[in-house]
């Protein structure tokens, strides 16, 4: 689900107070494009990409996975089966369990107003 190993890899790779920083932009980005999905479908292969790269960023396996199996999808058949709210349920089950376990990961207290926002 969460390739932890990247996410050791981009906090290795920052300042320390660089990576918490970067992994909200990172998750507020994936969470508007998610949010406008709806409204953007002939865009919608440009869109799986994107969140495609977003979500390998920190290493969203699964939903990256997804992203690119409804890629797929749409370059043969023309549609997305797969759907945007198995996307977005993708993406909020990838969230939860990386905002619970990352502190753990990368050695690394968040930020105050990222907490309140975890829980």
């Amino acid at each position: 689900m969460i390739d932890w190993n990247r996410v050791i890899d981009l906090r290795d790779a920052m300042r320390p107070d660089d990576t918490w920083p970067l992994i909200e932009a990172v998750l507020t980005e994936i969470e508007a494009h998610l949010s406008a999905l709806d409204r953007r479908v002939p865009y919608l292969a440009e869109d799986l990409h994107l969140l495609f790269g977003l979500g390998a960023t920190i290493g969203f396996s699964d939903f990256c996975d997804l992203c690119r199996r409804g890629e797929q999808q749409l370059s043969q058949t023309g549609r997305f089966d797969l759907g945007i709210p198995a996307l977005r349920a993708s993406f909020g089950h990838a969230r939860q369990l990386f905002l619970r376990d990352l502190p753990h990961v990368i050695g690394d207290d968040r930020p105050d107003e990222a907490s309140a926002r975890a829980s």
